[in-house]
């Protein structure tokens, strides 16, 4: 099955019945082209189908689609990427949601997770360190790339 790339969102669930009866979607939501192969190969080695790719980050899409997984890029996000983050984690309780990002400070990361991020996952990381970190965050509920210490 080829990764859909969505633009606009419309009943995700009738449209891929193979990923909703499985509950284990994921999705990469603003991640730059460079980065997908990456993350699609450090999902699929935690277990994970193929991600929906949204171009855009949509409070409405990603309630509609419920991932049991969600890759997002804040950085350079228009508003405020914290309330963005308080809406998602609102609207997807049991999801476990991952801010991938360039911003390396300690405060940032701790800002993300208590707005209701489980994963905060370095750009700078490779393949490996990401898988380790949803890994991780996937049986305990949290993790940090350690990047966040070292920068």
């Amino acid at each position: 099955m080829a990764t859909p790339v969505l633009r606009g969102v419309a009943s995700l669930k009738k449209r891929w019945p193979e990923m909703a009866l499985t509950n284990r979607i994921s999705c990469l939501a603003r991640i730059g082209a460079g980065s997908v192969e990456r993350l699609t190969a450090s999902l699929a080695a935690v277990g994970y189908p193929p991600p929906v790719i949204l171009a855009a980050l949509g409070v409405t899409e990603l309630g509609l689609l419920d991932p049991h997984l969600l890759v997002l890029d804040v950085d350079g996000l228009d508003g405020d990427a914290l309330e963005m983050l308080r809406m998602l984690r609102f609207v997807l309780p049991r999801c476990l949601i991952a801010v991938y990002t360039d911003v390396l400070e300690e405060p940032w990361a701790l800002a993300c997770h208590l707005a209701g991020a489980n994963c905060l996952l370095s750009k700078t990381s490779d393949a490996a360190r990401v898988t380790a970190g949803l890994e991780r965050s996937l049986r305990s509920g949290c993790f940090t790339d350690p990047s966040f210490r070292a920068a």
